[in-house]
C-alpha cells in the first residue's frame, strides 16, 4: 500500500473529515458493487476509483485482485480506508488529493465516480474540470464511468421534510441519521443530523454536517462530455443495466470512452 498527496486546489464544500470514524456505521449500501466489479474486470487493466471514501467499493475490489488507485479529497476518509488495506493485509495506491486537479500517469483502462458524488461539485466549471482530468488520466479506449441521480425523479424527495435515514448500531448505543433538502433548481442544500444515543436512550452526542449537490440535466452532462472528448457507449437508469428512462430511472449511469488516433 502507498499513500501519496498532492495539494488540494478547490477545497471540496462538504468536511467529511468531521464523519470519517462514523461513516461506516451508516454507510452499508453494496447495490452498485457487482456492477462495477463487472466493469472492473472488464476493464482487465489499473482502474482509478475518485471520491473513494473510507473504501466501500476499495475494498471488496482490491480482495478481488483489481490494480486499484482510490484518489479521495478526505484525508481522514483516506485514513480510514488505508488502516482497512493494512488490516487486510491488500494493495492499493492512495491519493489525496482534488479530483479537479488530478496529476496521474495516462495508464488507466477504466476510472469511475461512484455513489453519484459527482453532484457534489456544484460549479460547472469543477464539473468540467473532472471530465478533463479523467480523460487524460485514461489510456486511448479507456472508459470512464460516472453516476448522478435523475432529476426527474430525484428532485421530488426536495420538500423541506426532515427524513430518517436509519438506525445503526453503534458500540453499545444507536446512532440515528436524518436529513432535510431545500432547493434544487439546481443545487439541493441538505443539513444532515447525526444523533447518538446510549442504551437507556439519553442523547449522547449531535452532529451536523451541511451538505449541498446539484442535479445535472442529460443534456447538460452530454455536452460536457463531448466538449472533451468522450464517446457515449452507454447510459443505464440503474445497476441492472437497464436503458435510462427520464420519467423512471432513478440514476444516470453514463459508460464514456476516450477516443483518439
Amino acid at each position: 500500500m502507498s499513500v501519496r498527496s498532492l495539494r488540494a486546489v478547490n477545497v471540496p464544500p462538504i468536511d467529511y473529515d468531521s464523519i470519517a470514524e462514523i461513516y461506516d456505521l451508516y454507510v452499508t449500501a453494496d447495490y452498485d458493487l457487482p456492477f462495477f466489479a463487472a466493469e472492473a474486470a472488464r476493464a482487465g487493466g489499473p482502474v482509478l476509483e475518485l471520491t473513494a471514501g473510507t473504501g466501500r467499493l476499495s475494498i471488496p475490489l482490491a480482495q478481488a485482485g483489481v490494480p486499484l488507485t482510490c484518489v479521495d479529497a478526505s484525508a481522514a476518509m483516506l485514513a480510514v480506508l488505508s488502516r482497512k488495506l493494512l488490516e487486510r493485509h491488500l494493495h492499493a495506491d492512495v491519493v489525496c488529493a482534488d479530483i479537479c486537479r488530478l496529476s496521474l500517469p495516462s495508464s488507466f483502462r477504466l476510472a469511475f465516480v461512484p455513489f453519484q458524488t459527482f453532484m457534489e461539485l456544484v460549479d460547472e466549471t469543477q464539473q468540467g474540470q473532472v471530465l478533463a482530468a479523467v480523460y487524460s488520466c485514461l489510456v486511448r479506449g479507456g472508459r470512464f464511468i460516472c453516476t448522478v441521480h435523475n432529476p426527474s425523479v430525484r428532485r421530488v424527495q426536495v420538500d423541506g421534510l426532515l427524513r430518517l435515514v436509519g438506525r445503526f448500531r453503534a458500540g453499545d448505543g444507536t446512532l440515528v441519521v436524518s436529513g432535510v433538502e431545500h432547493g434544487g433548481h439546481p443545487v439541493v442544500s441538505r443539513l444532515q443530523f447525526f444523533e447518538f444515543f446510549a442504551a437507556d436512550g439519553r442523547q449522547k452526542s449531535r452532529h451536523l454536517l451541511p451538505m449541498q449537490f446539484t442535479f445535472i440535466e442529460k443534456a447538460q452532462f452530454e455536452t460536457m462530455a463531448q466538449e472533451v472528448g468522450f464517446r457515449q457507449v452507454e447510459l443505464y437508469g440503474n445497476y441492472d443495466r437497464s436503458p435510462f428512462d427520464e420519467r423512471r430511472s432513478p440514476f444516470m449511469i453514463w459508460v464514456l470512452e476516450k477516443g483518439g488516433h
